[in-house]
């Protein structure tokens, strides 16, 4: 597979995660755990679903800059002379 198409396939992957987890998180843990399991108020629900969101969104922030950290100092340029 090209160089770009490798990158962007990643990027599209990433951003993707980036965008679907937290929204997934929030509603899967209000409807299912907070009002469903806990039985808490909407309100405390959707105050508590949100700061899951948050820390899944600084997951998946995280992973991706890992990933791009450790993908830059594996993939080194060569020095042409």
């Amino acid at each position: 597979m090209e160089p770009q198409l490798s990158t962007f396939s990643t990027i599209l992957a990433y951003s993707i995660f980036i965008i679907a987890s937290p929204i997934a998180t929030f509603f899967v843990t209000k409807f299912f755990f907070f009002e469903g399991l806990l039985g808490v108020s909407s309100t405390g629900a959707n105050i508590w679903s949100a700061v899951m969101a948050v820390v899944m969104l600084h997951i998946a922030m995280g992973l991706y800059i890992y990933r791009a950290y450790f993908e830059a100092e594996r993939v080194k340029p060569e020095k042409v002379d």
